[in-house]
């Protein structure tokens, strides 16, 4: 072996004991950023402790027949299955585990979809590293205590089955999202355009309606009534009347005395944006590749919160999620997911921090300007040729 050989072979050994503690420290980041779960927010002692609270003092069934959880069935069993922790753990720590659980369950289909774009190679568990590390995903987790970790997780899950060429099982995971939050319907717009391209056959938009009924069975039997738990959505739409909730999207620069007339144009503004995307989209007649699936389904789990009114802080989660997917797949949007993280954070810190609500404006703009970008890239760039580029660098 000539000394060459041998310098690339210590060059190579270096380069991977490098990038092995780069993973490393990248899994420790997000192990120790999810450590300190004491910090009770306005959510926390207002709702979750007291709905904690009641199950303890109540039981479940009572719990569920008086509907002192104002969420639905399927999110009800999960956060009853907190209070288990109760002898061992304190509550806002024990509460706080179930989106952390569900951060690890992303993050390893985070890996799996990556790695179905890169089937060798250690891009994968970079991705699932730089996942498991995001702010907004361990702050919203482990610092804020929200459950959006829950029904993104199933949209991840939606998307990897989608990229497999399994619709079927891809409406399934969409179904259980959508039983957790109905948060879920940002991803209804991505699912219309698969509908529309043949993707998605309309039968299986009927799993949605089946399997929450069916997630409802259980509460039905310890004496919740049909009429409350089918009810639940429909009722959650008046427990605020804020056209933003600090969400940076367009609303957030409407002042409050023109809240009730904007409302209504809002929905107008917001059907015909999103019917006009789902429209163009679909009468776009090139392939709908893996990298053009993971850019639509960013699209719409980013401009639907951005055009609905009535959006909360937290509702861009989905789209900090799927960026930094995108990212691994069309590396020309590599600046997306730090964008993102800049919009949520900014909003994030308004309520975490109690600070004036102009950081949020500055989220709208940026949000803004993603979207831009991100719409006129899917127009005007052909991801199939993308695509026979990165499958070069993968078989080189």
């Amino acid at each position: 072996m000539t000394a060459e050989q041998q310098k690339a072979i210590l060059s190579s050994k270096y380069k991977l004991n490098l990038a092995l503690l780069g993973l490393i420290a990248l899994f420790a980041l997000g192990v120790l950023a999810r450590l300190f779960t004491g910090k009770i927010t306005g959510d926390m002692s207002n709702y979750y402790f007291i709905w904690y609270q009641n199950i303890l003092d109540n039981g479940i069934a009572v719990s569920f027949r008086e509907h002192l959880i104002g969420y639905t069935p399927a999110f009800w069993y999960l956060f009853a299955g907190t209070t288990l922790l109760d002898p061992i753990l304190p509550r806002v720590t024990a509460i706080k585990l179930l989106p952390i659980l569900f951060d690890c369950i992303s993050t390893y289909f985070v890996y799996r979809i990556v790695r179905l774009k890169y089937p060798t190679g250690n891009k994968p568990y970079w991705a699932a590293g730089l996942f498991f590390a995001l702010p907004t995903l361990f702050i919203n987790s482990a610092q804020w205590g929200q459950m959006d970790a829950l029904y993104t997780t199933f949209l991840i899950i939606s998307l990897f089955f989608f990229l497999q060429e399994k619709p079927l099982q891809g409406m399934l995971a969409f179904a259980l999202s959508f039983a957790i939050k109905f948060q879920a319907i940002f991803f209804v717009p991505f699912l219309v355009v698969l509908l529309l391209k043949k993707k998605v056959r309309w039968w299986q938009f009927l799993l949605v309606p089946a399997v929450y009924v069916v997630s409802c069975i259980p509460a039905v039997l310890l004496g919740s009534s049909w009429l409350d738990v089918l009810t639940i959505y429909l009722r959650q739409t008046t427990l605020f009347s804020q056209l933003s909730v600090n969400a940076p999207n367009l609303y957030i620069f409407v002042p409050w005395e023109y809240a009730e007339p904007a409302l209504t144009i809002g929905f107008i503004v917001a059907f015909c944006t999103l019917a006009g995307w789902i429209i163009f989209t679909a009468l776009d007649k090139r392939e709908i590749t893996p990298e053009r699936m993971v850019l639509l389904a960013l699209i719409s789990v980013s401009l639907t919160p951005f055009v609905l009114p009535r959006m909360h802080e937290r509702y861009f989660y989905p789209a900090d999620v799927l960026s930094l997917i995108v990212a691994f797949y069309i590396p020309d949007l590599w600046i997306v997911p730090f964008a993102f993280q800049l919009s949520s954070g900014l909003a994030s810190a308004v309520y975490l921090k109690g600070k004036s609500p102009e950081p949020v404006m500055f989220g709208a703009l940026i949000n803004m300007v993603i979207l831009i970008v991100l719409i006129v890239y899917q127009f005007s760039r052909n991801t199939n040729a993308l695509r026979e580029v990165s499958q070069h660098e993968i078989t080189s």
